[in-house]
């Protein structure tokens, strides 16, 4: 059986990074919809330099499978935030994908130059490949938060590896600004912070989804959820 695209990362990720589990979402580790089914669970890990490796799993109708991942960065670095979406329903793959900047990226040419440059032929590449239905976004928050390399796409069932190969690029171009980024100022570290609420701001106030997934958990789950996620 193929292993799950959450094990892959957490493998990955575990392999460079000491991981602790962060007890404060244990209350999410099985999660239940409002007529009493169990319909997946949310786990959380700690490491040096990442603040939340966040993976959530919910099967959310008869054929619809979804994952997130993420992994947010102590504000003292300025390390991207890994933010992953992985919907399997019954005919196609529905995801996006990006490195989502901890700074505004337009003065820090240095920075994309040395590392998101990295993803330039791979993006460039799969936004154009046959097996994907790259898009941009609809929504003006999503847009303003992102990075340049932002992807959004469906695809086939049967080009599963090809996407789950796009995820492991941006997962391997996070672990190597992890890896190499050294603690900015205090002064850096706020910008970083004050940035990153907005940013946590707009997705739970504006994600639409968020309407079908308080029909299935209710609103005071689907609240902690969101939190938990981001």
């Amino acid at each position: 059986m193929k292993e799950k695209l959450s094990d892959q990362l957490y493998k990955k990720v575990s392999e460079k990074i000491d991981l602790e589990p962060l007890s404060d979402y244990s209350d999410l580790k099985t999660i239940h919809a409002l007529d009493g089914r169990k319909v997946g669970g949310f786990k959380a890990f700690k490491g040096d330099k990442l603040e939340k490796f966040s993976i959530a799993e919910f099967n959310l109708a008869p054929g619809m499978n979804y994952i997130n991942v993420g992994l947010k960065p102590t504000i003292n670095y300025n390390i991207p935030r890994l933010g992953v979406n992985y919907m399997v329903m019954a005919e196609k793959i529905q995801f996006d994908v990006d490195l989502y900047p901890a700074v505004d990226l337009v003065p820090r040419q240095d920075y994309i130059d040395k590392y998101y440059e990295l993803l330039t032929d791979t993006y460039l590449k799969e936004k154009k490949a046959p097996y994907f239905n790259w898009k941009l976004s609809d929504r003006s928050w999503v847009r303003v938060s992102t990075s340049p390399y932002f992807f959004m796409s469906d695809a086939a069932l049967s080009d599963e590896d090809k996407v789950q190969e796009l995820m492991h690029s941006y997962t391997d171009i996070w672990l190597k600004i992890w890896e190499e980024e050294e603690k900015v100022s205090k002064e850096e570290a706020t910008q970083i912070e004050v940035r990153r609420d907005w940013v946590i701001r707009m997705m739970l106030e504006r994600e639409p989804e968020r309407h079908m997934l308080e029909k299935v958990f209710g609103k005071e789950l689907t609240a902690r959820m969101a939190e938990a996620m981001v």
